[in-house]
């Protein structure tokens, strides 16, 4: 019988962060992993039985919370706007949400973002766009004066924008670990897309 130690799997789970942080999920190396870990790739394969099952254990739960978040957040969008909710505090439930996951799991948050070429998460930051293009919508629908369908040029829209919100989370993410840097640029990001430069011009000055 074998013996698992929680301090091996956690030594394995740090090396593995580290190298996940440094190459895409498709070039990261189990090996290098072994190798930063103290211990053999045998010995790795006891306590996970592959590549993704070791990728699955780190960005997995983070990934649980993104979704669920971001759900919550579309449905407030959909009870609260046509309670007259203002569109910046949807804005803010948004960064909220996102400088919070980052303080639970910075790592693994810019990991699933930004490092899952190859892996079954390769998709998720087209599934995180597309809930945010959904937000995005529901803000627009709500705030027209005559309800109904969003026009062509409405939903091209809320692609834009809710694409770039997401790219531009995903390189906050990527260039920066200090928290409060992410918080400020975070903040800056949303505070720009929804009032735009000469406000935040006007804002500064």
């Amino acid at each position: 019988m074998q013996i698992l130690k929680d301090d091996v799997r956690q030594s394995i789970l740090n090396a593995a962060l580290a190298e996940f942080k440094q190459h895409d999920y498709a070039d990261a190396s189990m090996r290098r992993i072994s190798a930063s870990a103290g211990m053999t790739t045998g010995n790795i394969y006891r306590y996970f039985k592959n590549k993704e099952e070791l990728f699955e254990a780190l960005v997995g739960p983070v990934y649980e919370r993104c979704i669920a978040n971001i759900l919550v957040i579309k449905q407030e969008v959909d009870q609260n706007f046509a309670k007259g909710t203002e569109a910046s505090d949807c804005l803010q439930m948004v960064e909220s949400i996102i400088v919070g996951l980052f303080e639970e799991s910075s790592a693994e948050l810019m990991i699933l973002l930004n490092r899952s070429t190859g892996s079954k998460y390769a998709g998720v930051k087209a599934s995180i766009c597309a809930l945010v293009v959904s937000i995005l919508e529901s803000m627009i629908r709500f705030g027209k004066e005559e309800t109904g369908e969003l026009t062509l040029e409405e939903k091209q829209t809320a692609q834009m924008l809710g694409g770039t919100v997401v790219e531009g989370v995903c390189l906050i993410l990527r260039d920066h670990e200090d928290g409060e840097t992410v918080k400020r640029l975070v903040n800056q990001l949303v505070y720009l897309y929804y009032f735009g430069t000469d406000h935040w011009n006007k804002k500064k000055g």
